[in-house]
């Protein structure tokens, strides 16, 4: 009887062992969104790299995705990753277009190909993407209270919109955001002078919480905007939100 129950046992433990290692390797620890904060290989600096904004990648483990901001333009494919691997060269990567200045945009998309493997601290703070046995790329994750407009949207571009005007048939506007915090703002009263395009440039900055904008000598005109998802809409003196029936009319949409 002894021999029959010890032979069931050592038959019980080998099942475990077995099903144990069929489990697949977890990654829970990739989810979330990562900010870069080293790259291997260029010549120049990194802050030189990513002056203005530095490049991000966000996992997502339920849809199996990763997208990004590469410092200019937004990125975004199929996350291909089995344990500790993990192939960017074939995550079929889709990508804005808008022009970008500098070599960080193309520094960051070239050396995400050569990664093929990575590690993550104990602590789960630090995100290292390897290739072979050197470490390519530093990112540090993002705590979920930090997303804002200005680390998490595409907001450079050109918005448009065509505003009241008190005397005209409305005022077309465009304005422009760079990534070197520089702007172009563009109007044109419709239906009064001689159609002329008047044009100012300057530079803006983002306020403490990287929601809202503002633009350095605009007098007579909104100077400070609200940053949403493609839009930009107009804040009172005060910074605050406005309100009334032509709220709507005020916004501008990214091209």
């Amino acid at each position: 009887m002894k021999i029959i129950i010890l032979a069931f046992a050592i038959l019980c433990l080998t099942i475990a062992g077995c099903n144990t290692a069929k489990q697949p390797k977890t990654t829970a620890s990739l989810e979330g969104t990562w900010q870069l904060n080293y790259i291997t290989g260029p010549r120049i600096a990194f802050d030189g790299l990513y002056p203005d904004k530095k490049p991000t990648i966000t996992f997502d483990l339920k849809e199996y995705r990763v997208s990004g901001n590469n410092s200019c333009n937004h990125y975004f494919g199929a996350l291909n990753v089995d344990g500790n691997t993990i192939n960017f060269t074939d995550a079929k990567m889709g990508m804005t277009k808008m022009a970008c200045p500098g070599e960080g945009e193309t520094v960051f998309m070239r050396t995400l190909e050569k990664i093929n493997s990575y590690s993550i601290s104990e602590d789960g703070k630090i995100l290292n993407f390897i290739m072979g046995d050197i470490a390519m790329m530093r990112f540090e994750k993002l705590p979920i209270d930090t997303h804002n407009s200005q680390n998490a949207l595409d907001w450079q571009g050109t918005y448009k919109g065509i505003t009241p005007c008190a005397d005209c048939e409305g005022i077309e506007t465009e304005i422009t955001l760079n990534t070197d915090l520089s702007f172009v703002i563009k109007t044109q009263y419709l239906g009064k002078g001689d159609g002329k395009v008047f044009e100012e440039k300057g530079n803006f900055a983002w306020d403490k919480t990287g929601g809202s904008i503002s633009l350095s000598g605009m007098k007579g005109r909104p100077s400070q905007y609200k940053v949403g998802e493609n839009k930009l809409i107009p804040l009172d003196m005060e910074g605050k939100a406005i309100t009334g029936q032509l709220t709507e009319k005020y916004v501008l949409i990214k091209e």
